[in-house]
């Protein structure tokens, strides 16, 4: 990362997705001429007349840029070159890497929350410049991503400003505290009944829309749980194995429990099913 610049007016944004969206939204309400590298639609259609679509970080000769929904790495010769901002959805230095809020829900923090820091040759390591934080009360991965986007759309482009004008004073991470995860799969979404119910429970706000739901496998089928309950009820039984159907639910046994789940979605098709049309009593899932 550089560490000296002089700012010339015009800066860089790199990004995509919802993140991107809203944080280039943040920019353009701060900074008047921004040099763009995204393949989103979205935010191309948000590009003013002073603002210019660009290939690559080379294109420009901005020493500053802001990354959000960026994924690709950014090679070493452009660190050197320019002052990188980052976006990253915890609170540094924990919960480094790819699908943290997940992972943080997943550990049960009590606390989540958001950093913009700076860029360096290591995963989400260099320092803070600002972090948002929410209290956890139970509520889903989505509900929290829209409370972040909310913070970046209404903070990023004026953090950034100070920044820029050496208001904000970068804190060093500290790496003892530090704490690395890696990007989740479909595999990830299928549920493991001999887990407590509190982590089942977790998931379950973990994986909501736009994501996958939680998944039971049957016959090498993938099946999205679309409703569900939880009898938190001890005693020893087979985990994972179908014990009672009744009506239209399917009651599974979980190492705590039992799950119950009425209306089921095959994950290709997107077909649905009632929870009794391919669940039998003794199944072993």
């Amino acid at each position: 990362m550089k560490s000296n610049f002089i700012f010339n007016n015009t800066l860089i944004f790199a990004g995509e997705g919802h993140g991107g969206i809203v944080a280039f939204k943040s920019l353009i309400s701060c900074f008047d001429f921004i040099h763009v590298l995204t393949n989103d639609l979205e935010i191309k259609k948000l590009l003013r007349v002073n603002d210019k679509l660009i290939s690559s970080f080379n294109e420009s000769d901005a020493e500053i840029v802001v990354c959000a929904g960026y994924h690709k790495i950014i090679e070493e010769d452009i660190l050197n070159q320019k002052v990188i901002i980052n976006t990253h959805p915890s609170l540094l230095p924990k919960y480094r890497g790819l699908h943290s809020l997940a992972w943080a829900m997943l550990n049960f923090e009590e606390e989540l929350g958001f950093t913009i820091h700076l860029m360096n040759d290591k995963i989400d390591d260099g320092d803070i410049l600002e972090q948002f934080k929410v209290k956890y009360e139970n509520q889903t991965s989505s509900e929290i991503m829209d409370l972040f986007d909310s913070y970046i759309e209404n903070n990023l482009g004026n953090v950034v400003y100070k920044f820029i004008n050496k208001e904000i004073i970068p804190v060093k991470q500290n790496r003892f505290h530090a704490t690395w995860v890696c990007k989740r799969n479909l595999s990830d979404c299928i549920i493991d009944f001999n887990k407590s119910n509190r982590y089942l429970k977790a998931l379950f706000k973990v994986l909501v829309f736009p994501y996958p739901l939680p998944i039971i496998k049957v016959k090498n089928i993938l099946y999205e749980v679309l409703d569900h309950e939880f009898i938190d009820v001890d005693y020893e039984m087979h985990v994972g194995r179908v014990v009672n159907i009744e009506i239209e639910s399917a009651y599974i046994k979980t190492a705590e429990g039992i799950l119950v789940i009425k209306n089921i979605r095959d994950y290709n098709s997107k077909e649905i099913f009632k929870a009794n049309e391919i669940l039998k009593i003794g199944q072993r899932l």
